[in-house]
Formats: C-alpha cells, structure tokens, sequence
C-alpha cells in the first residue's frame, strides 16, 4: 500500500491524494478515515473535509463503492488485486495538528487525511512526494529508493511532514542520538542559545527513563506571525504552532516556547510509549474514553517545566512563575467544585478543549499538573527525599512500556504504594477522583518542606468583591464565581459592561472604577442584545483569590526539587 501526494492548485487549499491498495484477496473491503487524533481527545469528523472521491482499477476502470458510515467507505473489488483510491482534501487550517497547503509548503498530518484498510493496519505503507518540487522535507519516516515507508499504520499516522524551500534547521546529539530542530515561517533561531538548551533539556529527560524510545527525534515548529501556542505529541517527533515570529526567542514568550517544546519532547515516553489500557490499541473510528488524562497530560505538563528548573535552563523563580500560572487556573475555575479530574477525563470527548458552560469541569492540564507535583512531594516526604515521582515514570517504562503493557489507574497508585509504604486512598478519593478543596492538600504537602502557601484577595475589584472577572484588556464579563454578588445578579460569560455609576467602561477601567466607587456600583451592561442596568454590593466572601508559595531560606537547601 502506499501514498502519493500533489498540489496542483495550491491557492485553492486542496490537497490531492491517491491511494494504492494491492494484494486484494476479498471480494470486498472497508476503507477508514479517522475520526479524531491522538494527542487531542475530541471526535474531528477529518471526513468533512473530503470534496471528491473515486475508486479505480489500476486500468482507471471505475470500481463500485457506498459510504457505510460518515468516515468509512465499503468499495466491492471483486476479482481485482489492486486499486486506486482517488480524492481530495481541503487543507485550510494550520496548526500542529492539522493539514494546510499554501505557496511556501505542504504540510500533511497524515491522521486527517490518511485511510487504513480495516483488518490490515499492520502492513508497510509507502509516501511518495516526488510530485513536489521543494529543496527540504522535516520528517522522521526513513526514506529507501525515493520512497518514505512507516511500518503500519500507526507509524504512518504519528509522522507529520514539512516541504518546503523555506525551512531552517539545526541538529545536536546526545548519547548517540541525533534530535533536528526545524523551523518553518518567518523567524530569526539563535542556534547557539537554542542548542544549549535543548541539549539540558534531553539530557535531564533522559536522566528520568534512561533511554531513549526513538533512535532520532525531530521538532517541528510552525511559526507564525500572529500569537499561538499549540503542541501535538508523536513518538519520534512533535509538531508545534507557536507566534509572532519576531518574539518566539525572547523573554516570556522565550519561555513559553522552552515549555511546550520540553512538555511535547516528555510525551515520547510518557503517553506515545507509556500508554493507558484505554490507548492500547488505539481505535481511530470512535471515542476511546479513559479517565487517566491526569496522567498522559497532568504530569507531562509537571515534568515540562520541572525538567527545565532541574536542568538549569529555568531558574527557581522561572519555574515558581510557571507553577503560579497553574495555580491560578485552578483557583479562577469553580468547576473543580463540581467534576474531578477523573471525571473531567472522559469528559474530554465532549467539550474537554473549550471552556464549556460555566464552572462545569476540572482540566487534566491543571488540576492534573498540581495532583502530579503533590505527589511528586508526598513520595519525596515518606522516602527522605531519596526517591520520587521519576521513580513511578521509569518502572511505567522498563516494566509496563518495554514490556508492552499498558497503565491502569490502579497501577499508578499501586506503584506509588510500593514505594512509599503506605496506602493512597484518601488522596485518591477526596482529589483524583473527588472535589475537595486543593488549598489544605497543597499547603500541608508544601509544609514539610518548609514551604509556605499565602492565599490573598485578587488584585482585580471586580473579581475579588463581586465575583466578575473581566477579561484582560476588555470590558467583556470572562468568568463569575458562583453565588456571588455578580451571579445573584444575573452577570454571565461574555456580557459586556459598559458603565459603572454612570460612567462609561473602555478597556482595563473596568477594576479602577469599581475600585474607586467600592461597595455600592450601578452596573450597565449588554446581555443578549439587551442594555440591562443592575445594582451590586460587595459579599463578605471573596473570590478568585492568588495563591502564592513563599519560601524560608532553609527550603532551598532542603529541597532538590526546586
């Protein structure tokens, strides 16, 4: 079986694919497009975007077929042995997981756009791209007489590719192993800074499994030119959109960039090689449900950063800076008081990547991030500080992984039980699996390291006294806090406020003013296409409060952690 790829018309964003199927020995057979992508747990419907399809012999005689469901196709072959699959493909969005076509690439996901052949998802699949005239190709598949073959079908869809004339790229080696760093779209890399740190980064994760599951590893970055921040894991790659071009290499966004590159470059273990018994095997027709996305992304997200403090591209106050940004996402969400992080899991197939209706649900980004490095420091706590959480992560890959065994839930507390010698229950009951509140759990772990955690009014006014945060630089209503001043007054997500007491709101006056009036505030305000006028006083409750840790100046020396 194997691909070809070309473009004819590239301003027209539809990419044209023929599918080559031999060895036929059914008289009929089923072709699947996926309905989703690993990395991101939500049904996409990749069909929607197929405008024409055919079936051919290798003759070009047409061949019977009929749509059996919204993705998958029944094509009748009778007695022939190889077919041609023909269609097309609009390729209009980029990021890092989708497919785009324009005049300066291709760039092909081939899980949007790829079938499989039901019952033989195992076998050898070609990519040819001679029909491409580029000067540079960023992919991982190994290329023998002008051909790119990935083993099966679940290599083909974990191996997105870049042509282009345009890209950059550099390589660094450690133990052996070759990583290449590419960069498509306008920017300027400072190679050296960016080897530099690369080469910590892969060497304090390699420090935490050992080895390394992929024999060369390839980032791909799509920069754009506007702000954007998107990664998608793959075991011998990551793709990942990050923006503007002219800022990714400075400062915060610096930062940022280091984060999502070191969170996506951990997914190569923990996820596309340690994986849940629900991802193995993966069934790319429907919803493969789990409940361990604390796991796959609450602890990539933990070690993203952590691994950056620990190998010295991140100082202390960069990596608490990053921890407070986790914290505040969990202190502004109220739907960690109604849907655990368990269950927000499975819930990730219904609206796990929007924000959904208000306080409705946990993240297994944040609440999994926070559980992971309360873990993290209870195993640290009950062991002197001799063994850790790195401790659970290598046993999932030399025992389970290398072993082709798959994680429970019940394996993940199993082997933190081992380890510590106690029983994890209640952490379980209350928080992984429950909706307690995280502030007791986080200050006493923090505690017996001499760690402090402060919790304090919101600076903004609105937020802290009447329960309304604004969005940053606007004066559209982004959050309420449930049974405050703001909700009793029937203030709800993306209302607009146009004046406190007879003043009109522009953006970020919206906080000063309520400060300055204080308790008694006539808000106006835009409801449903609706000028509503209502009356608000301050409760004694506050909300959206900052947590921050404090630290004495024995902690450090205490704690390798941070």
């Amino acid at each position: 079986m194997n691909y070809s790829f070309s473009a004819n018309n590239r301003g027209s964003k539809f990419l044209n694919i023929e599918f080559t199927i031999e060895n036929i020995n059914e008289s009929e057979i089923f072709i699947q497009l996926p309905a989703w992508r690993p990395g991101r747990y939500q049904i996409e419907n990749f069909a929607k975007n197929i405008q024409k399809l055919e079936v051919k012999s290798l003759n070009n005689k047409p061949v019977q077929f009929e749509k059996t469901t919204k993705d998958c196709w029944k094509i009748y072959v009778g007695r022939i042995k190889k077919i041609k699959v023909i269609y097309n493909y609009y390729s209009n969005i980029l990021n890092a997981g989708s497919t785009w076509v324009d005049d300066d690439q291709i760039y092909i996901n081939p899980i949007n756009c790829c079938f499989y052949v039901v019952g033989r998802e195992n076998e050898r699949i070609g990519i040819n791209l001679n029909n491409f005239n580029h000067t540079k190709t960023a992919i991982s598949l190994e290329k023998k007489d002008g051909i790119y073959w990935a083993e099966n079908y679940d290599e083909l869809v974990d191996s997105p590719f870049i042509l282009s004339d345009s890209l950059q790229s550099n390589s660094y080696e450690v133990k052996g192993t070759k990583f290449t760093l590419w960069f498509q779209g306008e920017c300027k890399p400072p190679w050296f800074k960016l080897i530099k740190d690369f080469k910590k980064i892969t060497k304090e994760q390699l420090k935490v499994f050992g080895s390394f599951p992929f024999s060369e590893y390839h980032f791909i970055y799509q920069i754009l030119p506007y702000g954007t921040y998107h990664g998608v894991e793959h075991k011998k790659n990551t793709v990942i959109s990050f923006g503007p071009g002219y800022s990714v290499f400075e400062g915060e966004n610096y930062e940022e960039f280091l984060g999502v590159s070191s969170h996506e470059l951990f997914h190569a273990w923990n996820v596309k090689t340690i994986k849940p018994n629900d991802f193995k095997p993966y069934d790319y027709s429907k919803e493969n449900y789990s409940k361990m996305g604390y796991l796959t992304e609450g602890i990539t997200s933990y070690y993203g950063d952590l691994l950056l403090k620990r190998s010295g591209v991140f100082s202390s106050e960069q990596f608490l800076k990053q921890i407070h940004k986790t914290m505040d996402r969990h202190f502004y969400n109220y739907g960690t008081e109604n849907l655990s992080v368990v269950d927000s899991s499975f819930d990730t197939w219904l609206d796990g990547y929007e924000r959904g209706i208000p306080n409705r649900k946990s993240s297994i980004y944040t609440e999994g991030s926070l559980l992971a490095m309360v873990t993290d420091l209870l195993i640290r706590s009950h062991t002197k500080n001799k063994k850790s959480l790195d401790h659970v992560m290598r046993t999932f890959y030399i025992e389970y992984a290398k072993k082709d065994k798959g994680i429970g839930d019940s394996d993940f507390k199993k082997e933190i039980e081992k380890i510590v010698g106690k029983k994890f229950s209640a952490l379980w009951n209350s928080y992984f699996n429950g909706t307690n509140d995280y502030f007791p759990l986080l200050k006493k772990t923090f505690k017996s390291f001499n760690i402090e955690l402060e919790k304090s009014p919101n600076a903004k006014y609105l937020a802290s006294h009447f329960g309304i945060y604004i969005q940053p630089g606007s004066t559209l209503v982004l959050l309420i806090a449930p049974d405050s001043p703001g909700f009793f007054a029937g203030l709800n997500p993306g209302d607009e406020i146009i004046s406190i007491n007879s003043i009109e709101q522009k953006k970020d006056n919206c906080d000063n003013w309520a400060k300055y009036f204080k308790n008694n505030l006539t808000l106006v305000y835009k409801k449903d296409a609706f000028i509503k006028e209502v009356k608000l006083k301050t409760s004694k409750s506050e909300y959206f409060p900052n947590v921050r840790i404090t630290m004495d100046s024995n902690s450090k020396g205490k704690l390798k952690w941070i």
